[in-house]
């Protein structure tokens, strides 16, 4: 009965030894990787939420950001301003005379799938192009053009005016602009 008592005493302490601390030191590596990744899932649910916000704040606020994007565009296409001077007089009234564009970038990006991939993620550095255009109107009609160019949403300098007499008692302007627009 000794001899069964020691077996079974040695038995079971082999069984502990073998069988009982592997399992215990594999469920307490498990249990240490579950509050790891339980931190995690806090974590990434914490900065989805945040992410969640910022684009229900973009979201919000479009009216600015179509503001920006009509003032700095992220191109440098120079018939976009010749489109604005054109619609701006033509709005007042004034004859189109001539306009002109010409920008330092005449690339083109549309190849660029890295560029497209991430628009916002390129560093980016402001550029100017520079335009003219020549009106015909009466003195009313050039100063309502003039307030035009001044208060539209386009980053917009005036470089130089000129005033001449035309025909039929109407007035020739001829306005040299720089407009401004981030590239990469």
């Amino acid at each position: 009965m000794a001899i069964e008592l020691v077996l079974l005493i040695l038995f079971g302490g082999l069984f502990f030894w073998f069988i009982v601390l592997p399992k215990r030191a594999s469920i307490t590596d498990l249990e240490a990787n579950l509050s790891t990744v339980q931190k995690q899932q806090q974590d990434i649910s914490g900065e989805l939420n945040s992410l969640k916000n910022l684009a229900n704040e973009l979201n919000n606020d479009t009216a600015d950001i179509n503001h920006l994007d009509q003032a700095l565009p992220l191109n440098g296409k120079t018939m976009t301003l010749q489109i604005l001077a054109a619609t701006l007089a033509q709005s007042v009234g004034v004859t189109i005379k001539d306009t002109n564009a010409v920008g330092p970038n005449n690339q083109i990006l549309a190849g660029d799938k890295a560029l497209l991939a991430k628009p916002y993620g390129t560093t980016r550095a402001l550029q100017k192009i520079s335009g003219s255009i020549s009106v015909l109107g009466t003195f009313s009609q050039l100063e309502a053009f003039l307030r035009k160019l001044e208060t539209s949403g386009r980053l917009i300098n005036i470089g130089s005016l000129t005033i001449d007499s035309a025909e039929d008692g109407n007035l020739s302007l001829k306005v040299t602009m720089e407009a401004y627009y981030l590239a990469p």
